[in-house]
């Protein structure tokens, strides 16, 4: 950064060297006419280069550490160019309403949306996303949570009527068939107990003391006793059970006319259960009473404290970033950025937020300037000033000589017509 004025700097001091020398020369030669014209043009430009010079290091220092009075500007003049400098920042080139002017139209949200578009897929991404994924995962407030949940959870069961479930119920077991499965089901359990050997003695026990239980007058009782005298248990029960047995294999058969009255009674009185106010009362009933004697906090509470670990386990290796989370990230990346009234409100929202605090900070640019001007010293003050403007000053030195040298061959010249 400083190569450049330190070799213009040199520039300038061999001008005035070259000048210097060209006079001195030329002195010997002064008696005839070219010699009169360059001692003249070579004075003029030493003369040019050594104002120049003079008034070039009058900016920063005294010349030659004389403190001839005016000069050493900069350095007598800080204060006042320390407040010229904060007032062009802070009213020129940084001023609030330029600096809002320009942010007015600025696509800050387009500009985040896109940049995390380009960078979602980066490895440095996906592992901030994974940590932050895993933390927010591990840091959740279960047992805040269960309460909330469990409370939920409790108001809707108990809000939940069963009484259209259950009418429903009824409704589905006829038309999925499951009445006439369980028909059949009751149907073989019977069968297979109609031919055991003890169902015989059973019935026909059972018959006769139905039988003999009966109390009949005259004739009928005399007739009565000579049916019983014929009959035992065996014959009797071979009879009823043959007589139930028809009845069964009757019902196992489609289109029978009792197995179609049989499903029709079943069906019916399906159907008036689930209809029934009693019934859906006491099996509403019975669901408070559980939901009552239920202690759903630590319930949830351990569900989801095994949910959480599980999920931890499974995220442990990371894979999920890629299958499950970078797509789901990159779809809400394009809502947002296909919605044009949320764009809209979000760069409103940010210019807004970026003029109140340019507002309240704008003057803190000034004293930011302002302090880091005193914290440099006078020899870093001047050296950063050379080393900006130190060239285009050293070319003025250069400059000088140079006209000088050219107004000093014309002035000379001139000079030598007049006389």
């Amino acid at each position: 950064m400083m190569a450049k004025p330190k070799k213009t700097k040199t520039a300038a001091a061999w001008s005035l060297v070259i000048m210097g020398a060209g006079f001195a020369a030329s002195l010997p030669f002064q008696g005839v006419p070219v010699g009169k014209l360059l001692v003249g043009s070579f004075e003029a430009g030493l003369v040019g280069g050594l104002a120049d010079w003079f008034a070039v290091t009058a900016l920063f220092r005294h010349p030659l550490g004389i403190p001839i009075p005016h000069t050493a500007l900069l350095p007598k003049n800080r204060d006042k160019m320390t407040e010229g400098l904060v007032s062009a920042v802070e009213n020129n080139l940084l001023n609030k309403d330029s600096i809002t002017e320009k942010i007015a139209g600025f696509k800050a949200a387009e500009i985040v949306l896109d940049t995390l578009g380009r960078e979602l897929h980066s490895d440095g991404i996906k592992t901030m996303i994974d940590t932050l994924c895993k933390r927010i995962l591990a840091g959740l407030p279960l047992e805040q949570i269960a309460p909330m949940v469990a409370k939920e959870i409790k108001s809707q069961a108990g809000a939940f009527d069963l009484g259209p479930i259950l009418e429903r119920a009824a409704v589905q077991v006829t038309e999925r068939g499951y009445d006439a499965q369980a028909l059949d089901y009751a149907l073989k359990q019977a069968e297979e107990w109609l031919v055991q050997p003890e169902t015989v003695m059973f019935l026909g026990e059972s018959g006769m003391k139905a039988i003999s239980g009966i109390q009949m007058n005259g004739l009928m009782q005399f007739a009565m006793n000579a049916f019983m005298g014929y009959l035992n248990e065996d014959r009797l029960g071979s009879i009823i059970q043959g007589y139930l047995f028809d009845r069964v294999e009757d019902m196992k058969r489609e289109g029978s006319a009792l197995r179609y009255k049989v499903l029709n009674m079943l069906r019916t009185q399906a159907m008036r259960l689930a209809v029934s106010e009693a019934v859906q009362d006491g099996l509403n009933g019975w669901k408070n009473n559980l939901l009552d004697g239920w202690n759903a906090e630590e319930t949830v509470l351990n569900k989801l404290t095994e949910m959480r670990d599980k999920a931890l386990v499974a995220m442990e290796d990371g894979r999920y970033v890629d299958t499950y989370a970078l797509t789901a990230i990159e779809k809400v990346l394009a809502d947002l950025r296909a919605d044009e009234a949320l764009m809209t409100g979000m760069n409103t929202k940010i210019v807004e937020g970026v003029t109140t605090l340019l507002e309240k900070n704008h003057s803190k640019i000034g004293n930011l300037v302002r302090e880091n001007v005193d914290k440099m010293d006078n020899a870093s003050l001047i050296s950063l000033i050379e080393d900006k403007v130190g060239q285009d000053l050293q070319w003025i030195r250069i400059n000088g000589a140079v006209t000088g040298f050219i107004i000093g061959v014309v002035l000379t010249a001139l000079r030598m017509v007049l006389e």
